[in-house]
């Protein structure tokens, strides 16, 4: 899966951002698997929406063969273990923040990065 790379410029030090980073990705249910002055990385299992659990369940309902394709093709494939990067370099009056994620968790990558004070230009 393609990873997508986010970026912001704010008025934040590197370990101030660091510190937000883990705190606002452990309220979303990531584990922070390594933590260093100006990198982070998290890990979790994002949530199956909510219309492919009911596609596979009207596979299932009307027979058993579309209930496991669908299963093993999309269900399986996406409940799995997702890793975001978080990544801190200190530039002038700031620091700039870049987070790689894959494209289906950019929806809390954007609510993170909307968080975060920015550096005025």
């Amino acid at each position: 899966m393609a990873d997508s790379v986010s970026s912001i410029k704010t008025s934040l030090s590197a370990e101030e951002v660091i510190t937000r980073a883990v705190q606002f990705f452990s309220m979303e249910r990531w584990r922070a698997t390594t933590q260093a002055g100006r990198s982070a990385t998290f890990e979790a299992k994002p949530p199956i929406p909510w219309f492919m659990l009911l596609l596979t369940l009207i596979g299932f309902m009307f027979c058993i063969v579309p209930g496991i394709i669908m299963y093993v093709m999309v269900v399986r494939k996406m409940y799995r273990f997702v890793i975001l990067v978080v990544t801190v370099n200190p530039v002038q009056g700031g620091s700039e923040v870049v987070i790689t994620h894959p494209r289906r968790v950019s929806r809390v990558v954007n609510r993170f990065l909307a968080a975060l004070p920015r550096l005025p230009a």
